[in-house]
């Protein structure tokens, strides 16, 4: 977990302890070699692996060597048959947004531009698989860098990114299997039950989640159709409740210069009241202060944070929420 992680010496450290735990209940094998020789050059006295940080003064200008010697330790350990060691960086988009917002882009750069090299270095050896994830897509960040910074590097363009979409109906279904477990009532049969909350969610689990917790706190965990239809009305009106969809408009105005967070606010608005598909053309005439090329900027990035979905009718794109639970909320409490 990297959100809150200030510095690129702090994150050798943080990716340091976790191994080291890791080592410690036997999940990998790792001698450590390149971090201990590079340790003791700067500090010549002999240390364990445990006593090991790059916070100190010492290392300040060697973060590139040190990260470096972390990772490549990690390639050369020793491992069964043909594992691969996969590292998940979480909010690692988080982490760096952190830093371009305190003066600290050049560091992000050196970062992107330093794990680039990395896996083209070690890719040959190919036992460490980095997995980058968290609630800012790396597009935010890297569009930020080459607007406010003429960041021109491609840190990416060798990875595949990965969207996390609904969950497939039967797993959903067992969700609301395990869930309701926890005490609650069904008043009829389960399976309607559960298939109406999974219709209702779109078989989204922070959804269903949220309308379990919901029937919990308001209705005796007891499950029937009246409970769900308040449960659901709950949900999409109920001020308290949200925060659970708020998050969706606020991060257009956290990450997005405001001319561009303007536009998409509108464009959204204005598709959250169409009964179907929308046309950019019917866009341009209803969002206001805005050029054919501005409007295409802004669906793009509509779609690639998942907003939107797009269809192609006659030739001619057109466009309409992915998730008719989120339209259905920014309808009734933003447009």
């Amino acid at each position: 977990m990297l959100q809150g992680v200030k510095d690129v010496t702090e994150l050798t450290d943080v990716l340091l302890d976790v191994l080291r735990k890791k080592e410690s209940l036997g999940g990998i094998k790792t001698a450590w070699n390149f971090v201990r020789t590079l340790y003791n050059k700067v500090k010549p006295e002999e240390v364990t692996i445990d006593e090991v940080t790059f916070k100190l003064p010492e290392f300040k200008t060697k973060w590139k060597d040190a990260l470096t010697a972390c990772i490549r330790d990690l390639s050369a350990r020793n491992r069964k048959n043909d594992e691969i060691l996969t590292l998940v960086l979480d909010e690692f988009p988080v982490m760096l947004w952190d830093w371009l917002q305190n003066d600290k882009a050049q560091d992000a750069i050196e970062l992107l531009d330093l794990f680039r090299k990395l896996r083209i270095d070690l890719k040959e050896q190919g036992q460490i698989r980095f997995v980058i994830c968290g609630s800012v897509g790396m597009q935010v960040v890297l569009d930020r860098l080459r607007l406010k910074h003429k960041y021109t590097g491609e840190p990416f363009n060798d990875t595949k990114p990965f969207r996390l979409d609904a969950m497939q109906e039967h797993d959903a279904f067992f969700l609301c299997q395990c869930l309701a477990l926890s005490g609650f009532t069904c008043v009829v049969d389960p399976e309607v039950l559960y298939r109406r909350i999974c219709r209702f969610a779109e078989n989204l689990p922070f959804y269903i989640n949220a309308l379990f917790q919901i029937i919990q706190s308001n209705f005796e965990s007891i499950i029937s159709e009246e409970t769900l239809e308040k449960s659901e009305a709950i949900l999409l009106n109920d001020p308290d409740e949200a925060k659970i969809f708020n998050q969706l408009h606020q991060r257009i105005g956290i990450y997005y210069e405001p001319a561009k967070a303007e536009r998409m606010i509108s464009i959204l608005n204005h598709v959250s009241k169409q009964p179907g598909l929308v046309s950019e053309e019917n866009l341009q005439q209803h969002v206001p202060h805005a050029d054919p090329a501005e409007i295409l900027n802004s669906l793009e990035t509509l779609r690639s944070e998942q907003y939107l979905i797009r269809a192609i009718e006659d030739g001619a794109r057109k466009y309409q929420f992915k998730y008719n639970l989120i339209k259905q909320w920014w309808r009734l409490n933003k447009a």
